[in-house]
Formats: C-alpha cells, structure tokens, sequence
C-alpha cells in the first residue's frame, strides 16, 4: 500500500490586491515539484470586501503529497 506525506505551504500576498501573490510562485512550485512534491490543490485567502461582490486576495494555501520512502 502506498503512504503519502503531506505539507501545507502558506503563501502571503504581496499587498493586497487580486494579482498580489509572490511573482517567484511557479519558481517556488518547480523547487517543491523537484523535491518529488506533488500539487494536489489551491486554496486562496481572501479579505472580504463588503461593497463589490468577492474579495481582495491576501495569500493562498497550497497542499502538496509525495511518497514516504
């Protein structure tokens, strides 16, 4: 049977915009996909912004997995 681990990075935007995340992002994905770190998911942090409709982003979570030797 096959057995993951996982990780959780936290990425903080820049400012607070909706184009506001780190510009070295996909670097920084090549660096953990190099590690053997797969991407299985994005999530993005938002603050809301209560007179337009959706939010300002502030961050996002990136989950990764590979497997456990």
């Amino acid at each position: 049977m096959q057995k993951w681990q996982y990780k959780i990075v936290h990425f903080q935007a820049d400012k607070w915009t909706r184009t506001g995340l780190p510009k070295d992002l996909g670097e920084k994905f090549d660096d953990f996909g190099s590690e053997g770190w797969e991407l299985v998911g994005t999530e993005a942090i938002q603050r809301p912004v209560f007179f337009l409709r959706g939010g300002n982003t502030v961050g996002m979570i990136a989950y990764f997995k590979k497997a456990r030797n």
